[in-house]
């Protein structure tokens, strides 16, 4: 079931829209109202076009491109929600023999097995 349009009526009762004057005012106003709620996932970013659409705003062409080319891979992970690398995995000898490490890229010493 699709609540997306039930959502988007429930942000135009709290938030004037026709106060904002570009596509990236109605997406920034609209992630501050949702909050948490906010995922940033394919379906949620196209229904958030179809509604930007709707109110009279351009929707960039690469909004639209890397909406699609998420759906068709079937996932979408906003740049936002990525974790930052802080480690990495080593082979080192001790001995001769192959032992797993890892090792903290901000120090450069080695650490437990992150999780």
């Amino acid at each position: 079931m699709d609540r997306f349009p039930e959502a988007f009526e429930r942000f135009e009762e709290d938030v004037d829209v026709r106060s904002l004057r570009s596509y990236r005012e109605l997406i920034m106003a609209f992630m501050w109202w949702a909050g948490e709620r906010w995922k940033g996932s394919a379906k949620q970013w196209s229904a958030l076009n179809v509604e930007a659409k709707r109110l009279g705003f351009e929707v960039p062409h690469f909004i639209r491109k890397e909406i699609r080319e998420s759906e068709s891979l079937g996932h979408y992970v906003s740049e936002a929600r990525q974790k930052a690398v802080t480690w990495r995995h080593e082979v080192v000898k001790v001995k001769g023999k192959p032992q797993n490490r890892y090792r903290d890229l901000k120090t450069g010493r080695f650490i437990k097995k992150p999780s």
